[in-house]
């Protein structure tokens, strides 16, 4: 029986342990994907100079504040909360500008 609560504990230990390196880890994805998305809007055409900048702007705010948040070593779940809400606001925009009706004429970044 002691065994078992031992296991237990040793299992729920290292889940919560891991979960802020899994969710930090998701931010970085979200970001990666974020830029991907952008660079292949402007590949596409499906993005214009001016909104191509916009998004690389905002991306750039983003990636400022997680170094901001991450300078004491962890990102607590208000933090990750923040990045989450601003990588949601990207998305919606990136979303919004590569499904508008404004293009690149030239095929050209």
């Amino acid at each position: 029986m002691m065994i078992r609560r031992l296991i237990t504990l040793s299992v729920l230990l290292a889940a919560a342990l891991a979960a802020p390196i899994a969710s930090a880890q998701r931010i970085d994805d979200r970001i990666d994907r974020a830029d991907r998305r952008i660079e292949q809007g402007i590949r596409s055409g499906s993005l214009s100079r001016r909104e191509a900048e916009r998004l690389r702007d905002e991306l750039q705010s983003i990636r400022r504040d997680e170094r901001v948040l991450r300078a004491d070593g962890r990102l607590d779940r208000r933090e990750r909360e923040r990045l989450d809400a601003q990588l949601d606001r990207l998305e919606r925009h990136i979303d919004r500008f590569k499904h508008n009706d404004e293009r690149r004429g030239d095929r050209r970044y």
